[in-house]
């Protein structure tokens, strides 16, 4: 029997390693071609910014020729075109950050708030002026503080008539009466589809009682552009109104008015429970109801 030598053993066994290594099972992963994690996504997108921004910068700091034009912009040594105001930053020694007359953007361009509360909402404005605020989570733009209010007026028509005709609460460790969004609900209370703006003359009694009583509810923080002390917000019956999924009914919100000397930061994407006394007070806004439900002298309970 014939022995073969130590070199070829090693090269015959370094061919069998370096076959399997290249096979199709799905055992073997590459590393370098696995999706990266959210987190390394999120990074990444910091460094590029960041980057990006620190070279346009350096680009015009290094100008050392320009020309100017009849509009008041310059021109470098390149021939690219600079912005007046850019250029005046620059040549008083000051870090050129913004164009006169605009805000910072931005990675799709869109204004962007000094006190966006979160890496998660990028604040913007809409052609109406209003103030507006887009979710990474979802991709979609809606207005921040406040969400727009969906009456339905052009859908279903519902007869009113009264479903939850007796309502008991419980009150916890004694002190606020338990509620929750579907006592609230409109169509789920009274087939109320759209909400008129005398929806609180077919209030059942349980409901219109708790006007003024203490209660205590869960939701979440409808997206604001303050991040920190916040001493108002609006508390969304789920995150998808949280994420501008959907339109909010009336009734799927309550502006919330923290007690003195209460204070909060912004809370994204999860549920918590305020505690305050409810004030049953519509507004009307084209004879349409667009605030309903408010809570006033609250705490956020985490």
């Amino acid at each position: 029997m014939r022995h073969l030598p130590l070199e070829s053993a090693f090269l015959a066994t370094l061919v069998i390693m370096t076959g399997c290594g290249q096979g199709t099972s799905p055992e073997f992963v590459d590393f370098k071609q696995t999706a990266p994690s959210e987190l390394d996504r999120e990074q990444n997108q910091k460094t590029d910014s960041a980057s990006a921004a620190t070279t346009e910068v350096a680009a015009v700091s290094n100008t050392k020729e320009t020309t100017t034009d009849n509009a008041g912009s310059k021109t470098d040594a390149t021939g690219s075109a600079v912005p007046a105001a850019v250029a005046a930053e620059t040549a008083n020694g000051g870090t050129a950050t913004t164009v006169a007359g605009q805000q910072p953007t931005g990675d799709a361009g869109s204004t962007v708030a000094t006190n966006t509360p979160s890496e998660n909402a990028t604040a913007a404005g809409d052609s109406r002026g209003e103030k507006m605020v887009t979710s990474r989570q979802s991709g979609l733009t809606g207005p921040a503080d406040a969400p727009g209010v969906d009456n339905a007026a052009e859908g279903e028509h519902r007869e009113i008539q009264l479903l939850i005709p007796e309502k008991h609460f419980r009150k916890e460790l004694g002190q606020a009466f338990r509620v929750t969004y579907d006592d609230l609900d409109l169509l789920k209370v009274l087939n109320m589809e759209p909400v008129p703006a005398d929806a609180v003359s077919h209030f059942p009694d349980w409901l219109s009682e708790l006007d003024g009583k203490p209660v205590r509810i869960r939701g979440f923080m409808y997206p604001t552009f303050a991040a920190t002390d916040l001493t108002e917000f609006v508390l969304a019956r789920d995150n998808g109104i949280c994420c501008f999924v959907r339109k909010p009914k009336v009734y799927d919100i309550i502006g919330v008015t923290l007690a003195d000397g209460e204070k909060t930061d912004y809370i994204e994407g999860r549920p918590f429970d305020v505690q305050g006394i409810l004030r049953i007070d519509p507004a009307a806004d084209d004879n349409n109801l667009s605030r309903l439900y408010r809570i006033e002298q609250a705490k956020v309970i985490h």
